[in-house]
């Protein structure tokens, strides 16, 4: 399958008359910072981005456990045009004890990291399938820098993140499909709640990317392209 027959424009639209677009947050990701969030249509998007016409779009999350529970023809919406694929990492390190290990186990340690981060990619390989099966716009996330104050434990959660985004960028390469890069937009204090959670104001700078990519690739299908 080519490049450009893998995915479908967002929606048939008449002249002056504004497309619809329905956005599904494969993996999520990003929920949790919007857990006391009214998740009613209408206004769940206008909480995400205010402003926008309730007409123009729609969000949906679906997580891998929802498709696996009930198949991917029925876990995805039917008038679904895009899907922005973001599965976490983060918590992957903290439970591999690499941020509290001595040195000396630090080898055994990288390895059990690298075995997260090999069922890390199967999943959002299998993540990037069903959306390419599905023919949306595909747009995938890298994970943000963690922020701790500790600058050891900063600098060693850092490198180690790097393990799980090469896998994320190697996908989104191997599949043509472009790439929102976290790390470039959330690179403030102020973005973030907890050391691996972003705040309100994070995930609104991530929302405001995302809508800018989501437009830009109504386009159609093109080489995959890197926003931020």
């Amino acid at each position: 399958m080519s490049e450009h027959s893998s995915q479908k424009p967002s929606a048939t639209v008449a002249p002056g008359q504004v497309p619809f677009r329905h956005v599904v947050l494969l993996g999520d990701a990003l929920l949790d910072a919007y857990s006391s969030i009214d998740k009613t249509p209408g206004k769940f998007e206008s909480s995400v981005l205010p402003g926008t016409r309730d007409d123009e779009w729609k969000l949906s999350v679906v997580s891998e456990t929802e498709l696996e529970r009930e198949g991917h023809a029925r876990a995805l919406p039917k008038d679904a045009t895009h899907a922005m694929i973001f599965i976490e990492g983060n918590h992957a390190i903290e439970q591999s004890g690499l941020l509290d290990q001595r040195p000396d186990a630090l080898g055994q340690t990288l390895e059990q990291l690298s075995f997260a981060a090999d069922e890390f990619e199967r999943t959002l390989e299998r993540l990037i399938d069903v959306a390419q099966a599905a023919r949306l716009v595909i747009m995938v996330c890298t994970m943000f820098q963690p922020n701790y104050k500790d600058p050891v434990r900063q600098r060693i959660a850092s490198a180690a993140l790097a393990l799980f985004n090469d896998r994320v960028t190697k996908r989104a390469a191997a599949a043509h499909v472009s790439l929102i890069d976290l790390r470039l937009v959330c690179n403030e204090p102020e973005d973030y709640d907890r050391p691996t959670l972003l705040s309100k104001r994070g995930v609104q700078k991530v929302a405001n990317v995302i809508r800018f990519a989501m437009y830009e690739l109504d386009v159609g299908a093109r080489r995959s392209e890197v926003f931020f």
